[in-house]
C-alpha cells in the first residue's frame, strides 16, 4: 500500500467524517486539510486535530490527493471553483454518487489541466465504524498508482473492489445501497416478532444477535450461504415452514428486480 500524500478533503460531512477516522488512526497520519462551509463543522473538525478552511483554493494548493465529497448538486461550482488552481500533480478522488468521471474531468479541465486524473469512487454508510465497502474505478488519465493512492485512502475504514466504470451503477445497486437492503429486513423482522407478542427491546435482541452470530458464522465458512442454510432447514420443520412462505413470494426475483431497478436509477442519474 503506498504511503499517502498531503490530502485535500472538500466537503466535511458523514463519509469524509468516517474516512478522517480511519486516518487518524494510522501509525502515521498525513497531512489532511478539509474545506467546509458550515463554521460549526469546522470547529468541530478543528477540535478533532485538523486542519480546516474554508477555501476550496487553500486546501487544494497543499495536497497532492483531492477527495471531493460535497452534495453532487454543489459539485458543478466547486470543480469550476477546483479548476484554477489544479496542476499536474493533484489527483482527484469523487466520492459523488451518479457522477461519471467523465462529467469531474470536464469540471476540472475548464482550467489548465486539460487531462486531469480522476477515480471515481462508491463508498457506503459502515464505513463509519470502519467496516465500509468502497467501489473504485479510473478515469481515463488515471492509471494503476492513481487507484492504488484511492485505495490506501479507503483501506483503513473499508474494503475495496476496483471495477471497470460500466459497473460502478451496479456496485451502487450492491453495496453503496445495500445497508439499507439489511436495515430494512432487520426493521421487518423486528416488527414480524412483535407481532408474535416480544417487547420492541425483546425483539431488537433476537433479531440483532441472530443476525449478527450468523453474519459472523457465514463469513467464517467461507460464505457458503446454501449449505448453512440447509443445515438449520429440517425438512417439515418450522425453518422449511417459514422459507416456503418466502419462496412461493418469489424471494430470489424480489432481490434481483430490486438491484436492477437500483442499478437502473444510477444510470438514469448518470445521464442528468
Amino acid at each position: 500500500m503506498p504511503t499517502l500524500p498531503a490530502i485535500a478533503i472538500i466537503g466535511g460531512g458523514n463519509m469524509a467524517s468516517a474516512i478522517l477516522t480511519g486516518l487518524a488512526a494510522l501509525p502515521q497520519r498525513p497531512p489532511v486539510t478539509i474545506a467546509e462551509p458550515l463554521a460549526e463543522k469546522r470547529t468541530t473538525l478543528a477540535a478533532q486535530g485538523w486542519q480546516v478552511t474554508a477555501d476550496n483554493r487553500a486546501a487544494v494548493a497543499g495536497a497532492d490527493l483531492v477527495l471531493l465529497a460535497t452534495k453532487p448538486q454543489v459539485a458543478s461550482a466547486v470543480l469550476v471553483d477546483l479548476a484554477a488552481v489544479w496542476t499536474t500533480r493533484h489527483l482527484l478522488v469523487s466520492i459523488l454518487a451518479g457522477t461519471p468521471t467523465a462529467k469531474l474531468e470536464a469540471g476540472i479541465a475548464a482550467g489548465a489541466v486539460k487531462r486531469p486524473r480522476v477515480v471515481r469512487a462508491m463508498p457506503n454508510t459502515p464505513m463509519a465504524i470502519g467496516k465500509g465497502m468502497v467501489g473504485l474505478c479510473a478515469g481515463a488519465s488515471a492509471g494503476d498508482g492513481d487507484l492504488a493512492l484511492a485505495e490506501a485512502l479507503f483501506a483503513p475504514c473499508a474494503e475495496v473492489l476496483r471495477v471497470r466504470e460500466e459497473r460502478m451503477d451496479a456496485i451502487t445497486a450492491v453495496s453503496g445501497s445495500g445497508p439499507a437492503y439489511f436495515f430494512r429486513v432487520a426493521e421487518a423482522l423486528v416488527a414480524a416478532a412483535m407481532r408474535l407478542g416480544f417487547s420492541r427491546d425483546e425483539a431488537v435482541l433476537l433479531v440483532a444477535t441472530t443476525g449478527s452470530g450468523s453474519w459472523q458464522y457465514l463469513r467464517q465458512s467461507g460464505f457458503d450461504a446454501a449449505r448453512l442454510r440447509e443445515q438449520v432447514t429440517s425438512p417439515g420443520g418450522t425453518t422449511a415452514a417459514a422459507l416456503a412462505v418466502l419462496n412461493e413470494a418469489g424471494f430470489d426475483d424480489l432481490w434481483a428486480r430490486a438491484l436492477a431497478a437500483a442499478e437502473r436509477r444510477g444510470q438514469e442519474l448518470a445521464r442528468g
